[in-house]
């Protein structure tokens, strides 16, 4: 039996010794050799008195007598009163203390309120407050709830079983597991009081979502997961033990939840995740691939199982299937990272180092399991491009207004006309060379230096529309300039670009809006002339 469960049935006897004497009475129970309160079969305590010092608590049912012996006097709080002791003249006319031996105090206040219950030394019931030496707070409870199932005192977690102890505090970490593996799942029952549950009797019920099956509960050694058992029941003691969980089908994978009830009640719901052998590799271009070296993490792969759950996966377990064009394209590298749960890892392609090797090639890559199953990935579209040469600018709409976002995309193209790749530089390494000028807008976003293209060829820039002051109206031009690019184009006669856009005047109504209202007043002025028309006919 573990140190845990030990502790808790050393408890659980203490308790059961305390309620079993209440129904008795003890004609001289002796004083405790200490200045302390303590319990002397008080009727209606519900648990032990817990604690030390000025921390002590207690929980007594509202209709329950507090019996305590202690060294000299107590005081009771709003909320109850001394009710009786050994000498009925050592209790105050007010009933709020006592001097003496043994006391018997009886609760006044509603359910749910507490009182407290302080013992002192040298003093007297009618003279100053002497030492305090210990205080007790005692709930008064309606009714008696013990025993039963209270999911704020109860422990239901994900845990690991390696010691056969459960550990201090959940970790997200055994909320998941992989294929082939088993999630372990820690339940320790307690009551309202804090008292562990440990008769038996009781139904302890754990369910799984479809997907996933259960073993045997147990405290020491739960049992493996049957095929096809979702419901585990424990009508033993439920203080202190496990239950392993495991996916149905296994390579399957498994995301659900596990729903643990005592006797009824629901204690708590725990959500899990088994993932399942990998199913489908996914592969996406992150960048535009160079030819002039290594294209360092120019795509990005995931793995998923069957159910969809992504699985890590290290980058050099992915290897090279095909190409489309294995002249420009017919090998890869591992990236930086290896993929995650929640991102994808890298993959470094190599684009053939020539010249005349641009374009896009379909790319398949590859991951063999243990079982000697592989698995292909999707065909991507991959670019080789050379450095950028040229470029061209748009807008993201020909009109804007007052207050409109205008969205700005520079495309790059290498010497072949195709995309530039996303590894050579388009601004000047030490200045942010990069100008715009466009009339009527305020640039947002900022020229960097040593600016290179996205995995679509472009920088993109953003604008607000108008001044502080308004706009003027009309056609304007924005210029467009990078200079590096420029530099690496001159050969080409690569020049600044420029790119049109109109700003309208604010609160402008244009010859289709004026239309519109003119058919529309056309239309009603009909249907008056209809309206009359058919007034004069009744009239006839």
């Amino acid at each position: 039996m573990n140190i845990a469960k030990l502790r808790k049935r050393v408890s659980l006897v203490a308790v059961s010794a305390l309620i079993a004497g209440a129904m008795s009475v003890v004609a001289a129970p002796s004083a405790s050799a200490a200045a302390s309160i303590a319990n002397d079969d008080s009727i209606g305590l519900v648990g032990a008195i817990t604690g030390s010092g000025t921390t002590t608590t207690a929980v007594l049912l509202s209709t329950g007598t507090l019996r305590i012996s202690i060294d000299s006097i107590v005081k009771v709080s709003a909320g109850a009163r001394v009710t009786g002791g050994d000498t009925a003249a050592d209790i105050s006319a007010d009933q709020t203390c006592y001097q003496g031996t043994n006391a018997y105090i009886t609760p006044t206040g509603a359910a749910g309120s507490t009182f407290t219950v302080t013992e002192y030394t040298g003093t007297t019931c009618a003279g100053a407050a002497g030492t305090v030496e210990q205080v007790l707070t005692v709930t008064i409870a309606a009714t008696n709830l013990a025993g039963k199932a209270d999911p704020s005192e109860s422990t239901v977690r994900w845990d690991d079983n390696t010691s056969g102890v459960p550990t201090a505090a959940e970790d997200a970490a055994n909320a998941s597991t992989t294929a082939g593996t088993t999630l372990e799942l820690y339940i320790g029952l307690a009551d309202a009081y804090a008292q562990a549950i440990e008769a038996s009797g009781g139904a302890l019920i754990v369910t799984a979502t479809s997907g996933a099956i259960l073993g045997t509960i147990d405290a020491t050694t739960p049992g493996d997961p049957v095929a096809g058992q979702s419901v585990s029941v424990l009508t033993t003691d439920p203080s202190d033990v496990w239950v392993k969980v495991a996916e149905s089908t296994v390579g399957a994978g498994w995301v659900g939840t596990i729903t643990v009830t005592y006797n009824g009640v629901v204690v708590a719901t725990k959500s899990g995740k088994i993932t399942g052998a990998p199913a489908s590799l996914v592969i996406t271009a992150k960048k535009v691939g160079t030819n002039a070296g290594t294209s360092t993490d120019a795509i990005g792969y995931q793995v998923k199982d069957a159910a969809g759950n992504n699985i890590v996966v290290s980058r050099s377990a992915i290897i090279f299937d095909s190409s489309s064009n294995s002249a420009m394209l017919n090998a890869i590298a591992a990236g930086t990272a290896d993929n995650t749960t929640s991102a994808e890892g890298n993959i470094t392609p190599t684009c053939t180092a020539s010249s005349s090797l641009y374009g896009t090639a379909n790319l398949v890559l590859k991951h063999t399991l243990a079982n000697g199953t592989t698995i292909k990935s999707n065909s991507l579209p991959f670019t080789c491009g050379g450095n950028a040469v040229s470029y061209t600018a748009s807008w993201d709409k020909a009109v804007y207004a007052q207050g409109d976002v205008a969205t700005l995309t520079v495309q790059f193209k290498d010497s072949k006309g195709g995309t530039a790749n996303s590894y050579g530089i388009v601004s000047d390494a030490t200045t942010a060379d990069q100008a715009i000028t466009a009339n009527q807008m305020e640039r947002v976003t900022a020229h960097t230096t040593s600016k290179t293209p996205s995995a679509s060829g472009t920088v993109v820039y953003t604008f607000t529309v108008g001044t502080s002051v308004g706009v003027i109206p009309g056609k304007y031009n924005a210029v467009v300039s990078f200079p590096t690019t420029n530099t690496n184009g001159a050969a080409l006669g690569t020049a600044n670009v420029s790119v049109g856009y109109e700003i309208s005047a604010s609160g402008a109504v244009s010859n289709a809006d004026v239309l519109k209202s003119i058919v529309s007043l056309i239309a009603s002025i009909n249907k008056q002339i209809q309206a009359l028309q058919k007034l004069i006919l009744k009239r006839k």
